[in-house]
């Protein structure tokens, strides 16, 4: 079993075939499937999400926006992030470790061809977006808020205009 714990140690996100096969290398033995999902119960190894988290996060400040952004309603707000895809994207997500345990996986940082797309979102749609080779500086943000959602959200608007000019001039007239 110790085997097991230093194979699923040194590898937290192998499938469970892989852990056989290495397994297999090491100790000269093929075990099952279920043999194996039962060796791990009995070393106490589950499977979880892997943990990831931002070094850039700061309790205090997001606190202090989700305060700030309470007084606002759903339909006022617009919202935009960046995400990107490159060969980095496809890292596994689940791992094993010991019961009461997170584990960290650490990664290859591969460079590749970059893609960053940048929606904007309201309750009802997405009201502008962009994709770009390679990664959104400030600038290019500036940029897609500037020409594509200020002027999406210039239309929404006057339109909504629009429809309540109608639903007035229906009631008065």
């Amino acid at each position: 079993m110790n085997i097991l714990r230093e194979i699923v140690s040194e590898n937290v996100d192998y499938y469970l075939d892989k852990y056989i096969e290495v397994m297999q290398v090491r100790t000269e033995k093929r075990v099952s499937v279920p043999t194996l999902w039962r060796s791990l119960a009995y070393c106490g190894i589950t499977r979880k999400k892997l943990q990831k988290a931002a070094a850039e996060r700061n309790e205090l400040l997001r606190s202090a926006f989700i305060a700030s952004i309470g007084r606002y309603r759903i339909d006022q707000l617009v919202f935009m992030d960046e995400s990107s895809k490159d060969e980095r994207t496809s890292t596994r997500l689940y791992g094993y470790s010991r019961v009461n345990s997170k584990r960290l996986k650490k990664v290859v940082f591969v460079r590749g061809k970059r893609y960053t797309l940048l929606p904007a979102l309201t309750e009802r749609s997405i009201i502008a977006v962009d994709i770009i080779e390679g990664s959104c500086t400030k600038q290019k943000f500036k940029e897609f808020v500037i020409s594509q959602v200020v002027s999406a959200i210039y239309i929404l608007l006057k339109n909504l205009l629009f429809v309540l000019i109608t639903k007035l001039s229906n009631i008065i007239l």
